[in-house]
């Protein structure tokens, strides 16, 4: 369990006897510490995370190997071609493997089986993975070198595969028990689940980590009492000497018994397991692993063997090790997932409207959709009144999706709302619009339509930069897309021409609709922006009901979505149903 298994004070040196009780056995043929290896690789092939099996197996520290193109460290150039074919495989998103022959920590060459496979997160700390593993290898007691080959494959293919943290350490319980161990537990520093930075540690040296996921195998029958002694998602409080803390601290694998753990611990493993726990901890074998990725230790994984099976040796850390090397990435490809995620929701949530004040004889439904699971993006919408039966309806679309555009659509809107103000005519403010967006360094380019509706007249003036046209819908049902000058793209336009934009006014009689979108609604790679369009205009004129249930049935009928999508639907009421309303933002 990983409350047992935190960390030691055992150093690194290899087990080479066994206890004098017979109890715990070590591995045969400890010598060979460097069977496996883990490494990541950039797109070009060359070194960002050096792992401890890749310096036991290839015989070099990080510092000579960081930065090294891959062929030039470990091939001496001579596989070169292949590797590139590898690496351009890889980045198709295809996995290759070839046994290879490298350099290897004794100066000899071996036979090197090479795994490569992608990042499901690529970045600035590598885009491949790299498993190593030399293929003259003595057997092992607990495990073929085979077997834990394909358990690191394994590992890669389950955590890599999701971009939730939790379940990424429960699926890596899954494959490292009862394979490796026969419980394990792995835990984060909670200051990095918070999105913070990493914490200091306190004045006792002491730290806070959150554990993550817990495994039990099939060993233990009361699972529902430990998981109730030490459930997931705990927070956990780590003095200076304690053994998770040593594990962290060191950056290296620690094994230790059950002398070693806290008082604390071993209190609550008595409470589940009744006075047998003793007798089984002192016979048992634990391992702490700290959990790295990016050269920062994110926290650290547990194990522990019951007295039936062999006690954890060098051979044992080496392969935790990689382990975790792969884990640690994976877990930190979901936490920084998960961190942009909130970024972009509270972006989202700061900068959309999340109330749209509408006067009397005016109905407004409205609906957004993100084209990402970041549920953010540059489409977006507005109602700004003027006056009391004046108003401005407006619809935008900043290239680009996620937080960049976000931020380019906050900074649009908060501009439409200032020049709305001075009443101007619609095309004077997208001219000036226009102008704005030249200083604006996240708007590369924006599309926008603008239009004023006056409820006494039953007019709507309206002007587009690059926009869309707008569908007005008449009372009897008749759809028409209204023909404007199209106008040019925020941020695009020269501002000497004074041309760019064209304010054309339309009758907008009562119980006529007029619908606003952006192209993600209309456009996709099935069907160009011309059909998307004509296929809006025939389903605003097919009855609906209420502008809600006809937004409904808009964005239900919408094909594979690739964009955002924004919808705003304005409807004119009869004098006298004339009332306040306040419409909720879009769900």
């Amino acid at each position: 369990m990983s409350h047992l298994f935190p960390g030691g004070l055992v150093a690194r040196a290899a087990r080479s006897g066994s206890p004098s009780d017979g109890t715990c056995r070590s591995h045969p043929g400890t010598a060979h510490l460097a069977e496996y290896a883990a490494l990541v690789l950039d797109r070009d092939g060359c070194v960002t995370h050096w792992g401890g099996g890749a310096m036991r197996l290839f015989g070099r520290p990080p510092e000579r190997a960081m930065g090294r193109d891959i062929c030039d460290l470990l091939l001496r150039g001579t596989r070169r071609e292949t590797v590139r074919r590898a690496l351009a495989e890889v980045a198709a998103g295809s996995r290759w493997s070839e046994v290879l022959s490298a350099e290897c920590a004794d100066g000899r060459i071996h036979d090197v089986a090479f795994n490569l496979e992608p990042l499901t997160r690529p970045g600035s700390w590598g885009a491949v993975m790299v498993t190593a593993m030399d293929t003259y290898l003595p057997e092992a007691e607990d495990a073929s070198p085979c077997e834990r080959f394909a358990m690191l494959n394994e590992l890669s293919a389950r955590v890599g595969a999701t971009l939730d943290p939790a379940q990424a350490a429960e699926d890596f319980m899954d494959v490292a028990v009862p394979r490796f161990a026969d419980t394990a537990g792995l835990y984060v520093v909670e200051g990095l689940m918070r999105d913070e930075e990493y914490p200091d540690l306190t004045a006792d040296g002491s730290i806070m980590v959150r554990r993550l996921a817990l495994s039990l195998g099939a060993r233990h029958t009361s699972e529902r009492a430990w998981r109730t002694a030490f459930p997931a998602n705990e927070i956990v409080l780590y003095g200076g000497r304690h053994p998770a803390n040593r594990c962290m601290a060191g950056d290296t694998s620690i094994a230790y018994t059950a002398a070693e753990m806290e008082i604390k611990d071993l209190d609550k493993i008595t409470g589940v397991m009744g006075g047998s726990a003793v007798d089984f901890l002192e016979k048992s074998s634990f391992l702490a692993t700290p959990l790295t990725a990016r050269g920062m230790v994110l926290g650290f994984i547990a194990f522990s063997r019951g007295p039936d099976r062999p006690c954890f040796d060098e051979h044992d850390k080496t392969l935790a090790e990689d382990l975790a090397t792969r884990a640690g990435i994976c877990i930190d490809n979901a936490r920084l997932y998960c961190r942009e995620r909130r970024t972009a929701q509270a972006i989202q949530h700061d900068l959309a409207p999340r109330t749209l004040t509408v006067p009397p004889g005016l109905e407004v439904a409205h609906r957004y959709l993100p084209a990402s699971a970041m549920t953010v993006g540059g489409d977006w919408y507005d109602v700004i009144p003027l006056s009391e039966t004046r108003i401005t309806v407006v619809i935008g679309d900043a290239m680009g999706h996620g937080p960049v555009a976000a931020g380019a659509m906050g900074q649009l809107r908060a501009a439409v709302r200032a020049l709305a103000g001075f009443d101007l005519p619609p095309d004077q403010v997208l001219r000036r619009l226009d102008l704005m967006a030249e200083d604006m360094d996240s708007i590369q380019c924006a599309t926008c339509l603008y239009a004023t509706i006056d409820l006494d007249t039953r007019t709507c003036a309206v002007a587009r930069a690059g926009h869309p046209p707008p569908i007005l819908v008449y009372p009897d049902g008749t759809a028409s897309v209204l023909s404007l000058p199209s106008g040019l793209a925020l941020g695009l336009g020269d501002p000497t021409f004074s041309g760019a934009f064209t304010t054309t006014e339309v009758t907008f009689p009562v119980g006529s609709t007029l619908a606003l979108y952006t192209d993600g609604l209309v456009e996709s790679r099935e069907q160009d922006i011309d059909t998307g369009i004509a296929t809006l205009q025939e389903a605003l004129g097919s009855p609906h009901g209420t502008l809600e249930s006809t937004c409904d049935a808009i964005i239900s009928a919408l094909p594979k979505q690739y964009d955002d999508v924004a919808l705003l639907l304005t409807r004119t009421t009869h004098p006298t149903l004339r009332g306040d309303s306040v419409f909720q933002s879009g769900p």
